[in-house]
């Protein structure tokens, strides 16, 4: 009984482990290139879209001075295609830096 009892509550576990919430694998997504990017200077913002399935498009934009603007404008700076598996990039194209 305690044996099934434990598979049971395994089974239920990994259910809501595969099924999250897609504005928190965003969230996710970004902490983990925030991460292996940092420091990012003039960072402004990260974004990520999810394309398709699990890949996702992540740009992290920044604040882009020029000598003779009154404000600044942004660009992106870096770009990542990513594939994600539980819940973790598991590629990205380019590759992201190694985790430090």
């Amino acid at each position: 009984m305690q044996e099934t009892l434990e598979k049971a509550t395994e089974s239920k576990v990994q259910k809501k482990k595969a099924v999250i919430n897609k504005k928190l694998q965003q969230e996710l997504i970004c902490e983990e290139v925030m991460e292996r990017l940092r420091p990012v200077s003039n960072f402004h913002k990260i974004s990520a879209h999810n394309v398709f399935d699990d890949n996702w498009r992540v740009n992290v934009w920044v604040e882009d001075w020029k000598e003779e603007a009154t404000s600044c404008g942004y660009k992106i700076k870096y770009s990542y295609f990513c594939e994600v598996k539980d819940n973790c990039i598991f590629e990205s194209s380019p590759e992201l830096p190694p985790k430090y």
